[in-house]
């Protein structure tokens, strides 16, 4: 009897001690489970880094990339094109080579607001960019028919950075040039702002004989000033009087370079600004 007794109780003990040993095994296993796991969120994996900011990830690396730029962004690409005297005469021009060239630059506003329709003659609706097109197409063609083989010529525009000679020197005032001209102005769709203080900077430091703008709104606040020109800018009420005040002291500093101005359904206000403008660049406003 004693020894069934003892034999029962040590099986009892040895089952019981079995179970907790189980017990343990098994808390054991899962805790390195969790562990070991990838999605722990003790334990990361370098992609994990990546997206929680703690390495160079994919969102770091979209962010730190330099935007992308077009034609219409600005700063413009203005110093890069011709707008001064060619460097020589074609060498089969013999009177242009014997003669002092004559050199005309056509600056013409293609921004946003030439988008907005106007009404030609009382009759016709047409857009600003349109009307104005025909007009620098009738310019052309009064170019050509003056037959002198000393002009040079290039159309330059801004809103969209766009340039006729591509570059390069002024083109003579050919019919099979203007034929080209008339071709590339039909491309040209309206956006973009109308920064015409860094256009007239250039146009004014490359020296044409003259220039001849085609706008039709107020010029936006210049982009690509220097340190100094941006403290300048402050001094005014708007842009457009720091670029009178600019054309006037290029002028003033020996700059021969006559601006006429062409508004394209401007406001009164507007035109106001283009007449006192076109007089400081000693030249002339008119309605296009």
């Amino acid at each position: 009897m004693r020894n069934t007794m003892i034999q029962t109780i040590t099986r009892r003990t040895l089952f019981a001690a079995s179970v907790l040993l189980l017990g343990v095994l098994v808390c054991v296993s899962q805790v390195t489970a969790q562990t070991e796991s990838p999605g722990s969120s003790e334990v990361k994996t370098p992609a994990s880094n990546e997206r929680d900011g703690g390495g160079d990830g994919e969102e770091t690396a979209t962010a730190e990339k330099a935007p992308i730029r077009d034609g219409h962004d600005r700063p413009t690409t203005y110093p890069k094109i011709h707008f001064g005297k060619t460097k020589k005469a074609d060498s089969d021009d013999t009177a242009a080579v014997d003669s002092k060239l004559k050199t005309r630059v056509y600056l013409l506003d293609v921004s946003a607001v030439m988008s907005k329709s106007i009404t030609v003659n009382d009759t016709r609706e047409t857009t600003r960019l349109e009307h104005m097109i025909a007009q620098m197409e009738s310019s052309l063609d009064y170019l050509v028919n003056r037959k002198d083989p000393r002009m040079r010529f290039n159309i330059v525009t801004f809103g969209a950075v766009q340039d006729f000679a591509s570059g390069g020197e002024l083109k003579p005032a050919t019919a099979e040039n203007a034929k080209a001209a008339k071709e590339w102005l039909s491309k040209f769709e309206a956006k973009g702002e109308p920064d015409i203080y860094s256009l007239l900077k250039e146009c004014f430091e490359q020296g044409p004989d003259s220039a001849t703008m085609l706008v039709g709104g107020m010029p936006s606040n210049p982009a690509g000033l220097t340190a100094d020109e941006k403290v300048e800018l402050k001094k005014y009420k708007n842009a457009g009087e720091f670029v009178i005040e600019r054309v006037k002291r290029w002028r003033k500093s020996g700059k021969t370079t006559t601006l006429d101005i062409s508004g394209v359904g401007l406001s009164e206000t507007e035109r106001a600004f283009y007449k006192r403008l076109a007089e400081a660049a000693g030249g002339t406003y008119l309605d296009a």
